[in-house]
C-alpha cells in the first residue's frame, strides 16, 4: 500500500487540510492518508484551543467522505507528557507496515520550511519519503534552505506531470524523495480561524459544514 502519515494540531480541521490531501492521494495514487492529530506539538509552546479528543472527533467529521483518509491516534498525548517527535512516530508506524509498503509523509510548505528545528530533522527526512503542498511565493530555492544540516541535495529537480521531485540524501547516503505539489491557493490560518470563531466572524465555507456543526454545538473556541 502506498500510505501517507499527514500529523498536525488540526485545531480545527479545515478544508485546506482536505486539499492537501486531496491532492496528495490524487498525485501521489496513495491508498491511504492517515489524519494524526498530535497530542503535544513540540514546536507549538501554547495549549491547543480543543482538546485531544474534540479534535479527533472533528477531523473524523471532516474526512467522513473520503475513503482514502483515515483517523489515527499513533500522534496521542504520551503517558509522560513528553513531545510527540515527528521522527518517533514515523518509526512506529513503518514497524506497523509491511515491507512492501510505501510510507510518506504529507506536510505543508510552511512546516516543511520549519523542518531544521525539528528534533533529529536530518535522521527524519531521510525516514520516509516526503510529499510537501504548495503555496503562494513558494519556490525551490527556499526548499534547498530549509534541508537540515547533514542531508544534500542529489541533482536538479525533476518535473512531472503535476509534481516537481527532488532527491536527496543523508548520512550513510541514505536518501529519499521528496514530492512537491502544485500551489493549491488554499490559505487558511488556524489561528486566524480561531478568533474568527471566537468573535462569531467566520465564514462556514472554511470548514466542512460537520465540523462547523460540531464546534457550535460544543462551543469551542469562545
Amino acid at each position: 500500500m502506498r500510505i501517507a502519515f499527514f500529523g498536525g494540531t488540526f485545531d480545527p480541521p479545515h478544508r485546506g487540510h482536505l486539499a492537501i490531501a486531496k491532492a496528495a492521494a490524487d498525485g501521489l495514487r496513495l491508498d491511504l492518508v492517515l489524519f494524526a492529530p498530535v497530542g503535544n506539538q513540540p514546536l507549538k509552546h501554547d495549549s491547543s484551543a480543543a482538546s485531544f479528543e474534540d479534535r479527533l472527533e472533528m477531523v473524523r467529521l471532516a474526512i467522513a467522505g473520503d475513503l482514502r483518509f483515515q483517523l489515527s491516534t499513533i500522534d496521542a498525548p504520551r503517558r509522560d507528557d513528553c513531545p510527540n517527535y515527528t521522527v518517533d512516530t514515523i518509526g512506529l508506524l513503518r514497524a506497523s507496515l509491511e515491507p512492501e509498503d510505501h510510507l510518506f509523509c504529507l506536510v505543508g510548505a510552511d512546516s516543511f520550511l520549519s523542518l531544521p528545528r525539528w528534533y533529529h530533522a536530518a535522521e527524519l527526512l531521510v525516514a520516509c519519503d516526503f510529499i510537501i503542498a504548495g503555496r503562494p511565493g513558494f519556490d525551490f530555492e527556499n526548499a534547498g534552505k530549509a534541508l537540515p544540516r547533514g542531508v544534500r541535495l542529489c541533482g536538479d529537480p525533476l518535473h512531472e506531470v503535476g509534481l516537481t521531485v527532488l532527491h536527496v540524501a543523508g548520512e550513510a547516503d541514505r536518501t529519499s524523495t521528496l514530492y512537491f505539489l502544485p500551489d493549491l491557493r488554499e490559505e487558511i490560518s488556524a489561528t486566524e480561524l480561531r478568533a474568527a470563531l471566537a468573535d462569531h466572524l467566520v465564514d462556514d465555507s472554511e470548514l466542512p459544514q460537520p465540523v462547523a456543526d460540531y464546534i457550535r454545538a460544543h462551543q469551542l473556541y469562545r
